[in-house]
Formats: structure tokens, C-alpha cells, sequence
């Protein structure tokens, strides 16, 4: 639920967003022809897309590109901006002056986690008097604030990453359907969700899904993550259910019992074996 919600618009589009949330919550949306950038001033949330899952705390950042998302926003309240941006507002600031780096060739980026920074924490911060005045925001100051802050992005430490995020939004890529699911198959996400993500119906994701794998997503995914699960009890010392989380259960009983089931054995039972040999 939005507790309290303020926008700063250009063209009658929205550019500058401060939301608080009521957490916890699950919220998702589809992000065409744009890309955005959420910075966390309070609360933490879990996010899923086409390139996996990131995690972002206070005073962190995520720039995500054009697709679909789902947020799972965890207890404490969320309060945080998004920032948007649109190819033909990019096209607009830079269009006396390309920058170097949109002219050169880049790869397909995945959604990039930004660590807050003094730059990045005062510009939000310069931001509040805007939100409370949004009749001093006209259109030739809202572009010179976007482009202050993708000067301020491109001083952080993932400026590569903004290089290619900015680059892509003039030519948006296209991520596969089975780089979508590999990317996400030890994320704690349901199948609705990844369905969504992959902008499909649940049930034209499935045929799909068989199509492609010649196996159903709830089979296939349990048993990778059970295979990636035994892995972790042979070469690591972590606790059964630490790994259990990792590979993308949401309890260990679950786990314990589906893993039984693959391996005729307990997880410790399994690694006790293992061990031995």
C-alpha cells in the first residue's frame, strides 16, 4: 500500500518519484520504450527480472532497464525515488553533443546495483525541494537534472555499467527466453512471477517452457536447484539451511523432503556420505 507519493513530471510523463511504501509487499510492472533508477533511502527490497536477482538495502541504487520486474519489499517500510528516463528525453539532452560512450559498442548489461555515494546521496537529497515545490521544476531544469545525474552515476564505480544502460536505451536489446529462466532459477520466486517476467501468460510460459526444455518449469527447476544444492554440501561448510535458501527454498522442510525424494538421503546424511568417499 502507498503511504504518501510525490512525482515531478516532464511532458506529462513522470520523471522524478518519491513513494513510501506500507511493507511488506510484492508489487510488479512493465517498464516499455524506458528504464529507471530506484534508490533506497529506507527499507530494503528484493527484485527479479530477466537478468536474476538483486537485493537492495538503504542508500543503495538499481538502474533496470525496459521489461517486465517483480519487488517483493520487506518489513520496516520502504522509502525510497525512482528515476526515470526516456529514449527521446536522452535524445533531447544530448542532442547537440553525443557522448563518446553512446557511439561506442557495448553488450548486453544486466540490472546495476549502484552503492550510494556523497554525490548520489546529496543530489536525492538537493531533490526534496522539488517534490515540495514541484512548480519550480520546468522543462529545460528537468533536463539538466537528469543529465547532472547521469554525470554523478558515471563517477560511481559501476560507470561502465551506466555507459552501456544509457547506450542500450537507444538500441534496446532482447533477452531470450531461456537466458530469463537460467537467470533466475535459484531466485526465491514463484512461477507466476517468472512467468510474468518472461511477459507470458502462466499458461502460455508453460507450453513454452516445455517446448523448449521438453520438461515442466516445476520439475525442471527443483531439480536444478537440488543439483546445485548437493553441490554445495560436497564443497562447502555452510549449514543445511543456509543452502537450502541459496538454491531458492522457502523452508527447509520442503527442501529436506524434496531433496530425500532425488537422493534416497537426508542433505546431512548426503554429505556425510560424501565426505567419506
Amino acid at each position: 500500500m502507498i503511504l504518501e507519493e510525490s512525482t515531478i513530471s516532464f511532458q506529462e510523463k513522470p520523471l522524478f518519484q518519491r513513494i513510501k511504501f506500507k511493507t511488506p509487499l510484492q508489487v510488479s510492472g512493465k517498464m516499455d520504450n524506458k528504464a529507471c533508477f530506484f534508490y533506497t533511502i529506507k527499507g530494503a527490497f528484493d527484485t527479479f527480472d530477466s537478468h536474476g536477482a538483486v537485493n537492495i538495502g538503504p542508500k543503495e541504487g538499481l538502474i533496470k532497464k525496459c521489461g517486465n520486474y517483480v519487488s517483493h519489499l520487506q518489513e520496516g517500510n520502504w522509502d525510497g525515488l525512482v528515476i526515470y528516463f526516456y529514449p527521446d528525453v536522452l535524445h533531447e539532452i544530448y542532442k547537440y553533443q553525443t557522448p563518446k560512450f553512446l557511439e561506442e559498442q557495448t553488450q548486453t548489461m544486466s540490472s546495476g546495483k549502484q552503492i550510494g555515494n556523497k554525490l548520489l546521496d546529496k543530489f536525492v537529497d538537493n531533490l526534496t525541494i522539488y517534490f515540495e515545490n514541484p512548480n519550480l521544476m520546468d522543462e529545460t531544469l528537468a533536463l539538466l537534472k537528469i543529465k547532472e545525474f547521469i554525470l554523478i552515476l558515471l563517477k560511481s564505480e559501476k560507470h561502465k555499467t551506466t555507459q552501456q544502460f544509457i547506450a542500450d536505451l537507444f538500441t534496446p536489446d532482447k533477452l531470450h527466453f531461456t537466458s530469463v529462466i537460467e537467470s533466475n532459477i535459484f531466485s526465491s520466486i514463484n512461477m507466476q512471477e517468472l512467468a510474468f517476467i518472461c511477459n507470458k501468460s502462466l499458461s502460455s510460459f508453460k507450453r513454452e517452457f516445455k517446448k523448449i526444455y521438453n520438461d515442466t518449469p516445476s520439475h525442471y527447476i527443483k531439480n536444478k536447484r537440488l543439483e546445485y544444492a548437493a553441490k554445495l554440501l560436497c564443497s562447502t561448510q555452510k549449514t543445511i539451511s543456509n543452502i537450502a535458501f541459496e538454491v531458492g527454498f522457502q523452508d527447509i522442510t520442503t527442501f529436506s523432503a524434496s531433496f530425500r525424494q532425488k537422493f534416497n538421503n537426508s542433505p546431512s546424511g548426503y554429505r556425510l556420505n560424501q565426505n567419506r568417499k
